[in-house]
């Protein structure tokens, strides 16, 4: 290793005794002080990554982001994002505009609070795709908070939704609404204006509540998967998938039915105190089974041209109408199935054409299995 020369010479010429008497002073002088910035050691501390084995904060702060003349803050690059803190809107922007593929938002739970003449809260106005939203909060955002029908395969989880409206807008979208490939999980809606939760196709809506609102609860074109939803007391629709729909274990009180399309599956659903019918089906070859329903005008309603339908092993209770079939919907099979109805109850409407089981009247019977036809194995009773 080369060495310094004057630094030799320095040293012989001091001496030992010099030597150590430059020692004795330089322990004597207090330490330099860092120059100040405004940060302390606590703040980078904070900043990095707590164990040895992890790294410095990978994520970017959404708050950090340039605006536009649209929106408070835009993503133009693929990564991870998260919230500071709570977001005001501004009137005349979105909060957020996705502008880039493979996004992802993580709210950490802080709220985007609502203001008069906002745009979509989070939208991408141009066709991305793998943009995802966690755990954020819209608290009366005046229009579409979550609006991604132009970004496919994205993904809504965690979110809630309390008092916002999206009738502020004609051209919105209700309270979310996801494209092509959407999926909303564990997400919940309440007391929302114009509150419709949807997707495009292949979408799946799954484990949401929809509560206390207007304009409908949950919307797909076709097809979808709808599965362990809950809407209560809304106005509007309860779900409706117009093709190829897959609606099971959903609940549903005080809201339009369920009402689906061509080759749709609607199976174990709880569905009371519907305003009209509890289950309309529109298209050929769908499947109804196994679903209770309480307290509708209609239980289950068949269509003109919804042809070939099975409706099997479902109960009506309280229905004016249980089960009734369009004459302009042949070949449909109805097997299985219970009404218990009120005064004056028409318990089946099936037309010439479609094939089913013996009707039974049991009620007030006793022992069924005296009733002409209550033994056989697709017989469909009245109560």
């Amino acid at each position: 290793m080369a060495r310094n020369p004057d630094r030799r010479l320095l040293i012989a010429g001091l001496g030992l005794t010099g030597a150590a008497a430059l020692a004795r002073v330089a322990r004597a002088l207090p330490p330099p002080r860092p120059a100040s910035n405004g940060t302390s050691l606590q703040d980078v501390y904070d900043k990095i990554a707590r164990t040895d084995e992890g790294f410095g904060e990978a994520r970017i702060p959404v708050e950090s982001l340039p605006g536009s003349v649209t929106a408070q803050y835009v993503i133009a690059a693929p990564g991870v994002y998260y919230l500071t803190g709570n977001i005001t809107g501004v009137a005349g922007k979105a909060a957020i505009e996705v502008q880039s593929d493979h996004v992802e938002i993580e709210c950490d739970g802080f709220t985007f609070l609502g203001a008069p003449g906002t745009l979509a809260c989070i939208t991408s106005p141009r066709a991305q795709r793998c943009i995802g939203i966690y755990d954020a909060g819209f608290k009366g955002w005046q229009n579409t908070c979550i609006d991604l029908v132009n970004a496919a395969d994205s993904l809504v989880e965690e979110c809630w939704f309390d008092s916002c409206d999206s009738t502020t807008d004609p051209a919105a979208r209700g309270t979310c609404a996801l494209g092509a490939g959407g999926v909303v999980f564990d997400c919940d809606v309440r007391a929302c204006r114009g509150s419709l939760v949807s997707v495009g196709q292949h979408g799946v809506i799954e484990e949401c509540t929809n509560f206390n609102g207007n304009g409908g609860c949950f919307f797909s074109p076709g097809d979808a998967v709808m599965e362990d939803n809950f809407a209560m007391e809304n106005d509007g629709p309860g779900f409706t998938i117009r093709n190829r729909g897959v609606l099971i274990g959903n609940r549903l009180v005080k809201v339009g039915g369920i009402d689906v399309g061509a080759g749709s599956v609607v199976s174990e659903n709880d569905i009371g105190d519907v305003p009209g019918a509890a289950i309309t089906i529109r298209g050929a070859r769908c499947c109804v089974e196994e679903n209770y329903i309480a307290n509708a005008q209609t239980g289950i309603v068949v269509l003109a041209g919804a042809v070939e339908a099975l409706i099997d092993g479902n109960q009506i209770v309280g229905a004016t109408s249980g089960v009734v079939v369009d004459e302009k919907a042949p070949s449909c099979f109805i097997v299985r199935n219970c009404v218990r109805g009120t005064s004056g109850t028409v318990a089946y409407l099936i037309p010439a054409g479609s094939s089913y089981g013996p009707i039974a009247q049991v009620a007030d019977a006793g022992d069924i299995s005296r009733i002409p036809g209550a033994d056989h194995p697709w017989a469909n009773f009245v109560y």
